[in-house]
């Protein structure tokens, strides 16, 4: 079943004997949303989060021992952060908002789709309330609320990704990986004589954008990926000749088929939001372009690991 990002508790879990603190803060109770939402609170202090007895629980104490039980999970917790202050900088940087009456209508679309799917799945056996209960441990305002918050961050992930690539040149492409230099040749002569190159992605590739026909999102030249300069060099409707480059830890065969190339526009955010709306809507934003955002900006923040 589809929930919201949230920790997730088995169902049928049962619930621990402890008393959990209520939120210090709603961060939906002005619903302003500004780019602050994507930031650690300045006044936060080392809060109570639980009590066992008379041992009370605090923040500090689940992320010391999320980083002994799990690493790597604790260390994707402070990734996570890092990209929220990089998109709150460029957010405030460019003046992007989110609207609040969009934050509302698609985090109420995501609750009806959820309720319809409990309600098919689980029938008169559980409502809403229990379902959320039971799998994320909350009350189900302190769900509305947290969903709320999530929905406005997802989207000014979304709005910045999308709108600081709109605003440079890009290029969109389909791609082929294989090992082999004789097959890489032969997909560029049959691309030549008229085949298409999305069905023989999808029988010949080695890389996971195989499932799509090769395709990649449109991408700037910043983007660190090996195909980047043969690609810009392309026109639209035009086939590369076979090209080494590194994939993963190996030496692969590239070829690259053009589809678009893309000018940069410079124009404020307000003039294209409903655009980019109705792109992500389209096409949700994809781990590639989330990751591609990442390389190419962390820079900008002075992050030293401790």
């Amino acid at each position: 079943m589809a929930v919201p990002a949230a920790g997730q508790r088995a169902e049928g879990q049962p619930m621990p004997a402890v008393s959990v603190a209520p939120q210090a803060q709603d961060p939906v109770a002005d619903r302003a949303f500004g780019p602050e939402i994507l930031l650690p609170r300045n006044d936060a202090a080392d809060e109570e989060i639980a009590r066992v007895g008379d041992l009370v629980l605090r923040k500090s104490h689940a992320y010391t021992r999320l980083q002994s039980a799990h690493p790597k999970l604790a260390l994707s917790a402070v990734d996570l952060l890092v990209f929220d202050i990089l998109v709150a900088r460029h957010a405030q940087q460019y003046g992007i908002r989110v609207d609040p009456a969009r934050v509302e209508s698609l985090a109420a679309a995501e609750e009806r789709g959820i309720a319809s799917q409990v309600a098919a799945e689980l029938g008169a056996d559980m409502d809403l309330q229990t379902y959320v209960w039971r799998m994320f441990g909350m009350r189900l305002s302190d769900w509305r609320s947290t969903l709320r918050l999530r929905t406005a961050q997802r989207l000014y992930q979304g709005y910045v990704i999308r709108y600081l690539a709109l605003r440079e040149d890009r290029v969109q492409v389909r791609f082929l990986v294989h090992k082999d230099p004789k097959t890489a040749q032969e997909v560029v002569d049959k691309v030549r004589g008229g085949a298409d190159f999305a069905t023989l992605a999808l029988r010949w590739s080695e890389d996971a954008s195989r499932r799509d026909g090769g395709l990649l999102p449109p991408f700037g030249r910043g983007f660190q990926h090996p195909i980047v300069d043969v690609a810009f060099g392309l026109r639209p409707g035009e086939v590369s000749a076979p090209f080494q480059g590194r994939h993963g830890e190996e030496q692969r065969w590239f070829v690259v088929y053009c589809l678009a190339q893309l000018p940069g526009r410079d124009v404020p955010f307000a003039e294209v939001q409903a655009e980019i709306d109705r792109e992500l809507e389209q096409r949700p934003l994809s781990q590639l372009e989330t990751n591609a955002y990442t390389l190419r900006w962390r820079g900008e923040l002075d992050v030293s690991p401790k």
